[in-house]
């Protein structure tokens, strides 16, 4: 059953998730309208990107391999001829607290491998909030997952660009 399929697929998802280092956050300040943007290079090609709009947050996560579909639980190809489900491209920001919800997200080709996935939240999202006091943070998706540890740098560095977000671009 493909529910069944989805609570298999997320429950294997929290046990091959694997750690990263807070180490390797960068906060790029507002420029000509465009708000601040937080990256973390977790190793080529995955890395994290936040970018501050006026109303959200657009979360992007690079070099996401090993999808599988919730719909099908067949997997998501990688390579450069694979092509990308209607409806499989799933993501979710987890902040530690609460149980994270996969909602749609856009997918583009990787050019070095797997996909690029990203979704918008709106800068009020529980999860958001909660990655300032975080022990650990993850972009969750239907394929590699990684639990990034927050040190107190990591949670000052998030915390930053979280006061930056909130002035207007």
């Amino acid at each position: 059953m493909p529910s069944d399929i989805g609570v298999l697929s997320l429950a294997a998802l929290l046990v091959a998730s694997s750690p990263a280092q807070s180490t390797g956050w960068q906060l790029e300040p507002q420029v000509s309208g465009h708000g601040p943007v937080l990256t973390l290079n977790a190793g080529d090609p995955v890395s994290y990107r936040f970018e501050c709009t006026p109303n959200d947050v657009i979360v992007t996560e690079t070099g996401v391999t090993k999808l599988i579909s919730l719909k099908t639980g067949q997997p998501i190809g990688d390579d450069a001829q694979a092509v990308m489900p209607s409806g499989a491209a799933m993501m979710a920001l987890s902040g530690g607290k609460g149980d994270p919800q996969l909602i749609p997200a856009e997918a583009v080709k990787n050019v070095a491998n797997g996909w690029d996935l990203t979704i918008r939240l709106p800068k009020s999202d529980k999860q958001i909030r909660a990655v300032g006091k975080a022990e650990m943070m993850s972009l969750f998706t239907t394929g590699y997952t990684m639990a990034v540890v927050m040190d107190g740098a990591a949670r000052a560095k998030w915390n930053d660009f979280m006061r930056r977000c909130q002035t207007p671009n």
